[in-house]
């Protein structure tokens, strides 16, 4: 038997050596309306307004891909559907929703440093870009006359 197995007793914790109350205590003990309190009270709900904003962004970037993926799965079809045209209309109706989304991060995003939510948009952002790209080239042709850009307008 080695030394560390020791003699098959419960290994001691590091918070046995304090009375099980003495927490209770301590944090009654607190003054609530310290400025030290108040501040870290201030920078919680900071932080806390801050995540909440962050994870409203990550499910709007998760739709926006959905609806982007959506979208181009259906051009994707335009080759084996004799109703092409109806087909562009569907693509345009759906990349209509994400143009509400995109509005929605917008204004999710005024007043902010955009960068500090970089990580929240940006994949919904790239797939939006894919979708946008694939329509423009089913519907015109091609990539060239540059109406990628009209979307956001």
């Amino acid at each position: 038997m080695s030394s560390k197995e020791g003699s098959g007793g419960f290994r001691k914790r590091k918070h046995d050596n304090f009375p099980h109350g003495q927490r209770k205590d301590e944090k009654n003990n607190v003054n609530s309306s310290s400025s030290l309190m108040v501040s870290f009270k201030s920078f919680q709900l900071e932080l806390d307004t801050r995540h909440d904003k962050y994870e409203r962004l990550v499910k709007l970037s998760r739709d926006i891909t959905i609806e982007s993926k959506r979208t181009i799965f259906l051009l994707h079809r335009i080759t084996s559907d004799p109703n092409g045209e109806e087909i562009l209309n569907e693509s345009e109706a759906k990349l209509e929703a994400v143009r509400q989304k995109i509005k929605q991060v917008a204004q999710e995003l005024i007043g902010e440093d955009m960068y500090q939510f970089h990580r929240a948009i940006s994949p919904g952002t790239s797939t939006l870009h894919s979708g946008v790209g694939v329509a423009k080239r089913k519907s015109i042709g091609s990539w060239t006359d540059g109406n990628v850009v009209s979307f956001y307008g």
